[in-house]
């Protein structure tokens, strides 16, 4: 059985022999428009100059060319799609989890991260989750949704409203409109005490390296000397008993 043959791709630009068509507008290798000129003048000043002639707007009449170093054209179009691809944020959706007696520092924290989510770009999902006799009491769940809206209603917008879904109450906020994606922030460095040292997470200085602790110093000439006396006095007494 014979299988269909797929048709080969179209090529992206015709340049140089794949331009069929009798008359070309023209564009020179400086962008300057040299005007309608027959195909074949065209790719002979394109050899001329070391280019190749490409056809840039092939659906015009006649079809628009430009003389250009092909292979660099390519080149430069894939680092600009790369460019333009790495400041696309692509928006992801972000959960925060908070419980009915989350304290306060707690709650201050939370809210500190949705904000920085919402920042980001990104849309964040509240969920207070509620155990056991906690249910019986959701308006404190609720009264924790109304507290997040409004300390975020100046960079956030209600997606979807607080609701319910079985023991979590839920709210999902997006970032407003005209809300630009802040870029990630660099790790902050270890902050140092006055003799060097870093300091860790709990606040305690790290152990300085045996190596860097300085040697014990020598004992002095003077003592030494002392020591050499002594020793002398007391040879020349065990002689003369």
């Amino acid at each position: 059985m014979a299988f269909p043959r797929t048709p080969p791709p179209k090529p992206e630009h015709r340049l140089n022999e794949q331009i069929r068509v009798k008359q070309v507008r023209l564009i020179d290798d400086h962008g300057v428009m040299i005007g309608v000129v027959p195909t074949d003048q065209a790719r002979q000043l394109a050899r001329e100059r070391g280019y190749d002639l490409v056809e840039v707007s092939p659906d015009a009449v006649p079809p628009v060319c430009k003389l250009l170093d092909y292979g660099k054209f390519k080149y430069e179009q894939k680092r600009k799609s790369r460019k333009a691809k790495k400041k696309t944020h692509v928006q992801q959706l972000k959960e925060v989890r908070l419980r009915p007696l989350t304290e306060e520092h707690d709650f201050v924290t939370k809210v500190k991260h949705t904000r920085e989510f919402l920042e980001h770009g990104d849309k964040v999902l509240v969920t207070v989750f509620f155990k056991g006799r906690e249910q019986a009491h959701k308006e404190i769940g609720r009264a924790l949704m109304e507290r997040i809206k409004k300390a975020l209603d100046d960079i956030g917008k209600v997606e979807r409203d607080i609701s319910m879904l079985g023991p979590r109450m839920q709210i999902t906020l997006a970032p407003k409109p005209g809300v630009k994606p802040s870029p990630a922030k660099a790790e902050a460095p270890k902050s140092k005490t006055e003799d060097g040292a870093q300091i860790l997470s709990d606040g305690a200085p790290e152990t300085a390296p045996a190596s860097a602790v300085p040697a014990a110093p020598a004992n002095p000439p003077a003592a030494e000397a002392s020591a050499g006396e002594s020793k002398g006095e007391t040879g020349a007494q065990a002689q003369d008993q």
